[in-house]
C-alpha cells in the first residue's frame, strides 16, 4: 500500500498525466486542423492556393462565384497588428511596474483587477467602443462614421493587455532573485537592472505572452465585427474600414448552405486564419531559440 504513495510513485504518475493531457490536446489540435482542410479541400482543389490568398474579389452569389480573402486578410493583419502595436509597450511596462516597482498593497488589488478583465465577454468590450470610442472618434475628428480599423484595434488592445501584462509579469518575476541581489551589490540602479537584467533573462516568456495576445486578437470576432465598419474594400491605411476573417465568418456561415462553395470557403478562410496563428508560434520560437543561442 505504501508503495502508491511513494514519491516515486507520484512522480510517474503525474509525468504519464501531464504527458497523456500534452498529447490529447496536441491531437486535438490536429483534428480540428484535419476536419477543416476536409471541409475546405473542394475549394483549395478548385480554386487554387495562390488564388483564394491573393485575389481581392468575394463574390459568393456570383455566377460562377468568386473567392479571394486578400482584402480580409490585410484587414485582419491590420487590426491584429495595430493591437499590439499598442498593446505590448503598455503591458511590458505595466508588467515591469508590477514586478518589481509597485508597493505590494497595491499591486494585490491590481492583479485581481486585470484578472477580472480577462473575463469579460468580447461583446461587451464591441458595445463600449461602439457607444463611447466611436462617438468619440466621430466628434473629435468630425467623421461621419467612426468605425475603422483603428476603432478595433485600440478595443482588442485593451481585450489583450491583461494577457500580456499578467503572462509578463509571472516572467519576470520566475527569474532567480540572485540575479537582482548581484547587481545591487555591484551598486547598479533598479531601473538599470529591470530593462538590462530582468527583461532579457525574461524576454522568452514575455514574448510567451505576446504570442498569446496575437492569438486571442486575430481570432476575435464580436468586437472586430462591431467596430471594424465591415467593408469588403482593400484598407490602404489603419483609419480605414475593413472587413477582418473573423467577421467574415460570423456573418456569412449562417447564410451559406453546407456542402456548397461558398461554406466550402469559409471553412478555407478559417483554415488560413489558424495557419496563420501556428506559423507565427513556430516563428516566434524559432527566432527565441537562435537568439538565446547567440547571447
Amino acid at each position: 500500500m505504501y508503495r502508491f504513495f511513494s514519491p516515486s510513485f507520484k512522480e510517474k504518475f503525474f509525468k504519464t498525466l501531464f504527458f497523456s493531457i500534452a498529447v490529447f490536446s496536441a491531437l486535438l489540435l490536429l483534428v480540428i486542423l484535419l476536419f477543416i482542410l476536409k471541409e475546405s479541400w473542394p475549394i483549395w482543389a478548385e480554386i487554387g492556393i495562390i488564388n483564394f490568398l491573393c485575389k481581392t474579389t468575394w463574390q459568393p452569389t456570383a455566377t460562377p462565384p468568386q473567392f479571394g480573402i486578400l482584402t480580409m486578410l490585410v484587414s485582419t493583419l491590420w487590426v491584429a497588428g495595430g493591437a499590439l502595436l499598442i498593446a505590448v509597450p503598455l503591458g511590458f511596462s505595466s508588467a515591469i511596474f508590477l514586478a518589481e516597482f509597485a508597493p505590494t498593497s497595491l499591486a494585490n488589488i491590481l492583479r485581481p483587477v486585470l484578472n477580472m478583465l480577462t473575463g469579460i465577454p468580447s461583446v461587451v468590450y464591441g458595445f463600449l467602443g461602439a457607444t463611447v470610442l466611436i462617438k468619440y472618434l466621430e466628434i473629435s475628428f468630425d467623421l461621419a462614421s467612426g468605425e475603422s480599423l483603428f476603432a478595433a484595434s485600440v478595443v482588442l488592445a485593451i481585450m489583450v493587455l491583461p494577457f500580456i501584462i499578467a503572462n509578463s509579469e509571472n516572467a519576470l518575476r520566475s527569474v532567480p532573485s540572485e540575479y537582482r541581489q548581484a547587481s545591487m551589490a555591484l551598486g547598479i540602479s533598479k531601473q538599470y537592472i529591470s530593462i538590462k537584467v530582468l527583461v532579457p533573462l525574461a524576454l522568452k516568456g514575455m514574448v510567451g505572452s505576446v504570442v498569446l495576445a496575437f492569438g486571442r486578437a486575430i481570432g476575435e470576432t464580436m468586437a472586430v465585427l462591431m467596430l471594424a465598419g465591415n467593408t469588403m474594400n482593400l484598407p490602404f491605411s489603419w483609419f480605414d474600414k475593413g472587413e477582418p476573417l473573423p467577421a467574415l465568418i460570423a456573418l456569412e456561415l449562417g447564410s451559406a448552405t453546407p456542402g456548397s462553395s461558398h461554406y466550402q470557403a469559409l471553412f478555407a478562410t478559417g483554415f488560413v486564419l489558424i495557419l496563420i496563428v501556428i506559423v507565427v508560434n513556430l516563428g516566434i520560437n524559432i527566432l527565441l531559440q537562435r537568439w538565446q543561442r547567440t547571447v
